[in-house]
C-alpha cells in the first residue's frame, strides 16, 4: 500500500514569510532646510527690506543719501488631497485572508496590522518623494497630477534672473560625464555673485549627476574628498553638495543658499494620514491626507543655475 496524491493539487505554502513592501528610496526634503511659511490658506506675501549705504565728506554740512526699499512676492499654494478607498472584502479569497479580523464586520473595519504597518510606512514614503519632485519641478501649467498643484522653484528660477553657472556653454549633445563634471562645477562655483562668496552655500544636483561626480573624484584619486562625517563638500572648497531627489531626470543644478528657498503651507502637521471606517458603508476603510503647499524663492540673484545649451 501506498499514498495516492494524484488527485490535490501541488501546494504552495503562503504563510510562513513575512510581508515585504518593495525597497523605496526615503529622501530628505530640501525643505527641510528652507524657510517655512505657515499659516497660508491660500495666498500670501513675503515682503523684504534693502537699504543701501553711501559715504559723504565728513565736515560742518550734512547731506543725507541712500535708499531704503521695501519690496514683496507672493507665494500661493495649492489645495491638495490625497484619498484612497480600501475594501476589506478584496482580501478574502486569497492568502491574504488570513489576516483579517474574524466576524464579517469586524473583518471590514481595520487593515490588518500586518499590512497597515507596511503601508503606511510606503504611503509616507512615496509621499515624500512626490512633494521632493514637486517642490523643485511643480508648474500649475502641467498635465501631470503630482505637479499641477503648485508652482516649483525651478520655475521661479527660471521666470527671474539667475546667474547663468553653465559658463563653458555645454551643450544637450555633449551632456554632463565623468570627463566634464569636474570642470562644470568648478565654472558653477567661480560664478558665485560676490554676496555668495564666503557665505554658506549649498549646491544641488541630480543623483545621476552625483554619481557621475563620485566616480571622477575616484578618478582622480580624490577619494577624501567623497564625504566627511555625512556631509558631502564639493571638492577643495566649503560648498555643500546635495544629491537632490526632487532634481532626477532634469539635467538641472542650483547653488544657493539653503533658507533662499520657501515653502509654504498650512501647518507643519500636513501631510499626516489618517485611516478610518466609511461612517455611511461601515464596509471601507478610508485612507486621506489634507494639506496646502507652495514655494517661493527669496532672491533670484543669489542663485547660480546650470542648464545644458540646446
Amino acid at each position: 500500500m501506498a499514498f495516492d496524491v494524484t488527485a490535490l493539487t501541488a501546494y504552495i505554502e503562503d504563510r510562513d514569510f513575512p510581508l515585504v513592501a518593495k525597497l523605496q528610496f526615503d529622501p530628505e526634503l530640501k525643505a527641510a532646510k528652507a524657510t517655512i511659511q505657515d499659516g497660508i490658506k491660500g495666498s500670501s506675501n513675503l515682503h523684504f527690506m534693502e537699504t543701501s549705504v553711501e559715504f559723504q565728506v565728513d565736515d560742518c554740512t550734512r547731506s543725507a543719501s541712500g535708499t531704503t526699499t521695501f519690496s514683496d512676492k507672493t507665494i500661493q499654494v495649492g489645495k491638495i488631497a490625497i484619498a484612497e478607498d480600501l475594501c476589506m472584502d478584496d482580501l478574502e479569497n486569497k492568502w491574504t485572508q488570513i489576516l483579517l479580523k474574524k466576524g464579517v464586520m469586524e473583518g471590514r473595519e481595520a487593515i490588518p496590522a500586518e499590512i497597515a504597518a507596511i503601508y503606511m510606512d510606503e504611503k509616507m514614503v512615496k509621499y515624500k518623494q512626490a512633494i521632493a519632485v514637486a517642490d523643485f519641478q511643480g508648474d500649475t501649467g502641467s498635465g501631470v497630477a503630482n505637479l499641477n498643484k503648485y508652482d516649483g522653484w525651478i520655475k521661479f528660477i527660471d521666470a527671474g534672473a539667475a546667474v547663468n553657472g553653465n559658463t563653458g556653454a555645454v551643450t544637450v549633445a555633449t551632456g554632463v560625464t565623468v570627463a566634464n563634471i569636474l570642470t562644470i562645477l568648478d565654472a558653477m562655483y567661480l560664478a558665485r555673485p560676490t554676496n555668495l562668496r564666503g557665505k554658506d552655500v549649498t549646491l544641488d544636483m541630480p543623483q545621476e549627476f552625483y554619481d557621475l561626480y563620485v566616480v571622477a573624484l575616484k578618478n582622480a584619486n580624490l577619494f577624501h574628498y567623497t564625504s566627511s562625517e555625512g556631509e558631502t563638500k564639493l571638492y577643495g572648497t566649503n560648498v555643500n553638495i546635495n544629491a537632490e531627489f526632487g532634481l532626477n531626470g532634469t539635467n538641472r543644478m542650483f547653488l544657493s543658499y539653503d533658507s533662499n528657498y520657501v515653502v509654504g503651507m498650512d501647518a507643519d502637521s500636513d501631510g499626516e494620514f489618517t485611516s478610518r471606517v466609511d461612517p455611511v458603508t461601515l464596509k471601507k476603510v478610508l485612507v486621506d491626507s489634507n494639506f496646502r503647499r507652495g514655494t517661493q524663492i527669496q532672491f533670484v540673484e543669489d542663485v547660480v543655475e546650470f542648464t545644458l545649451v540646446p
